[in-house]
């Protein structure tokens, strides 16, 4: 279950507008163009370290975007049909593997990216909803511009998370649930060796 290039860039792009800053008070759009100067900011600053110390690169990077992203429920939703007949035990270590999974690769990757450009899009009308958005954006490559979107929700501690991406018409959560399907599918629908082979082939 390797990522392929298009993968990776969906996760590299699209994480880099998560960050530091608080949420609170802020819309969704507000939130992603406010806190995207401070994750580039830390891209064009640590690529030395990454070279030095890549597990403390890791480190920051994870600091930085894992309390915005809501692996737990990506990771839910990327289980599918099969979640339902997960234990306790194994929802949490494959929401754990997930999480690895996208944080080791996009560290890895990320220094390749950092000179190409993210444009948070401003709401093409009025929200109709206080707790849910849809953010448009476009990243602007030397030779190209790539349509993305990603899907947010506002949690009970009045902070935005991502749930969902989308890249140049790519589902990126539909993309994990065909790899994981496909694991299931290819190991007798046994969740631990899907876990135990996620984490090993990233």
């Amino acid at each position: 279950m390797k990522f392929a290039y298009l993968k990776t860039l969906v996760i590299v792009k699209l994480i880099i507008h998560c960050g530091l800053a608080s949420a609170e008070q802020l819309s969704a759009h507000e939130y992603a163009e406010k806190t995207h100067n401070n994750i580039i900011e830390i891209i064009q600053t640590k690529n030395q370290l990454f070279l030095d110390n890549p597990e403390l690169f890791t480190k920051e990077i994870s600091d930085a975007f894992s309390p915005i992203v809501d692996f737990k429920r990506i990771a839910k939703n990327v289980m599918g049909k099969y979640g339902k007949r997960a234990s306790e035990e194994q929802m949490y270590a494959f929401s754990e593997a997930f999480e690895s999974s996208l944080l080791d690769t996009y560290a890895s990757t990320l220094v390749e990216f950092k000179d190409e450009k993210i444009n948070v899009l401003p709401p093409e009308g009025p929200s109709k909803s206080k707790t849910k958005a849809r953010v448009n954006i476009e990243i602007v490559t030397s030779s190209s511009v790539y349509p993305g979107r990603y899907s947010m929700y506002l949690d009970k501690d009045g902070k935005w998370k991502i749930i969902n991406i989308e890249i140049n018409g790519m589902n990126l959560g539909l993309i994990f649930r065909n790899q994981f399907y496909s694991l299931m599918e290819k190991n007798k629908e046994d969740i631990d060796i899907v876990i135990e082979k996620w984490v090993a082939s990233v």
